[in-house]
């Protein structure tokens, strides 16, 4: 790669000294050319001559013809260069500077080969970026994970699916805006930068503000800011957030990530099953797939609603053969765990015991979506309590393929007696040693006492919904640019 970039700086510096810009600020463009494959037909019927701009992905030189492969994000086209028509010296010239990877404008005319091949036969070329390094084509492709995360732009130009993935979670977040403004919802934006990170059980990450002269968090979820959007009148609110948990890196987990989260006043946990049920459904249909028949991982899911629905106890009875009502103390629980396999760490309290034993046996043996519903309220500490059995919350969550997590949702705790009681157990928590605690807000306490109507809220991450829908087995392959591990210097 050493010599190649080499010979192309040489080439950059005859360019140079012809006194042409080999980096010049604007190329005209014919914008009446949609696509280079799409309206191809009637350009040629009419003789029309195009301007066209796009990036050299490959030289063919055949005595005094060659054949250039020019792309851009809509398609490829043919480019034919012929000697005779072209001019001897631009001949020469294009072959003693041009080097695949380069950007550059054609004039020419559209023609149709003998091998029926739509093509352009150039009359002008002017180059508009000259590439100093080969493309990943060099290298046979680019095939190395680690590399093609580090190197996300080399990953888009070699492997044209990985295009289309990003397409896909574009298409995903405008459909599911869609969805929700066409429902009444108006799209908000809450602070990333936070004096109490609230909303989730999750280590923040800290920052540090100069002109305040104070530490303050990025953002774990714009739960209790969107909650006192509700409160100050607003009824249907969403916010597509980028969030920020500084917790491990995996398959499933990212340190930055985007979820959409929403809030619906008058409404309760079971009628936003539906409503998101039927949310996803549409999603899946904007993909141009068939809910009854989503792929992944080898599995072959239905969305077909409606989606199962189970307990939480029923689920951990189901999978780990114990009923967590028969258990009445944090030792009972460690003990139980420790029994099951399921590691137990010290500062761990009673729920979050409860709730490893249902990561531990209940995610992982969830093939078809399901909706898990009734969370013990220790673990659910910003959900409403039910009213047929105040330990366990108004609550569920999605699971599907083995163990993949993609939505949580409740009715919102709108009691703030309760909530600050809630606060201070979780304070408890953190001071023995829960770095994932929740820390107690008490301007949101104070926001509840002016009151909050009956409400619903929901979070869905986008980066795990782009994994499923797109089949990918990490979210690393959704992300353009995942947190990777500094390299480093040789």
């Amino acid at each position: 790669m050493i010599q190649e970039e080499a010979q192309r700086r040489s080439r950059l510096q005859t360019i140079r000294e012809a006194g042409i810009n080999p980096y010049p600020s604007k190329a005209q463009r014919n914008e009446t050319v949609m696509s280079f494959l799409g309206g191809f037909e009637t350009l040629n019927k009419n003789g029309t001559v195009v301007i066209l701009s796009g990036r050299i992905r490959a030289i063919r030189k055949h005595g005094g013809l060659t054949f250039v492969n020019l792309q851009d994000e809509t398609g490829n086209l043919q480019v034919v260069l012929m000697k005779d028509s072209f001019g001897e010296e631009a001949y020469a010239w294009f072959h003693n500077v041009m080097d695949v990877g380069d950007f550059v404008q054609v004039t020419g005319s559209t023609f149709v080969t003998k091998k029926e091949e739509s093509s352009l036969q150039a009359q002008n070329v002017i180059l508009l970026t000259k590439s100093l390094l080969p493309l990943p084509e060099k290298w046979h492709g680019l095939s190395d994970v680690e590399v093609r995360y580090r190197k996300r732009y080399l990953d888009l130009l070699a492997n044209p699916s990985i295009n289309n993935i990003f397409r896909i979670r574009a298409l995903i977040v405008k459909t599911m805006r869609e969805y929700l403004d066409r429902n009444g919802f108006v799209e908000v934006e809450t602070p990333v930068l936070q004096m109490i990170p609230g909303g989730a059980s999750a280590k923040p990450f800290i920052t540090h503000h100069e002109a305040l002269h104070q530490d303050m968090y990025l953002r774990i979820a714009p739960e209790l800011f969107l909650k006192r959007c509700i409160v100050g009148g607003f009824e249907r609110v969403y916010e597509v957030a980028r969030c920020f948990r500084n917790e491990g890196v995996d398959h499933a987990h990212n340190p930055e990530f985007t979820q959409i989260e929403g809030y619906l006043a008058y409404a309760d946990y079971q009628e936003l099953m539906t409503f998101l049920e039927r949310m996803v459904v549409e999603v899946i249909e904007s993909c141009g797939l068939d809910p009854k028949a989503v792929p992944f991982q080898g599995d072959v899911l239905d969305f077909s609603t409606p989606w199962e629905r189970i307990t939480f106890r029923d689920a951990v009875l189901k999978y780990a053969q114990i009923d967590i009502e028969d258990y009445h103390s944090r030792d009972e629980f460690a003990a139980i765990a420790i029994k099951l396999g399921v590691p137990v760490d010290k500062s761990d309290g009673q729920m979050t015991i409860v709730d490893n034993i249902y990561k531990h046996f209940v995610r992982p043996n969830v093939l078809q979506p399901t909706f898990i519903h009734d969370h013990p309220v220790e673990i659910s500490p910003l959900a409403k309590r039910k009213e047929s059995d105040p330990r366990y919350a108004e609550m569920f969550q999605l699971i599907f393929g083995k163990g993949q997590e993609n939505m949580k949702a409740y009715s919102e705790l709108n009691d703030p007696i309760d909530q600050e009681a809630r606060f201070a157990e979780q304070d408890q928590a953190r001071k023995g040693g829960d770095e994932n605690a929740q820390f107690g807000d008490l301007d949101f306490v104070e926001a509840l006492k002016y009151g909050m109507p009956p409400t619903a809220g929901f979070g869905i991450g986008i980066d795990r919904l782009t994994a499923l829908l797109t089949d990918s087995h990490s979210i690393k392959e959704v992300i353009l640019f995942p947190a990777l591990r500094q390299q480093m210097e040789e």
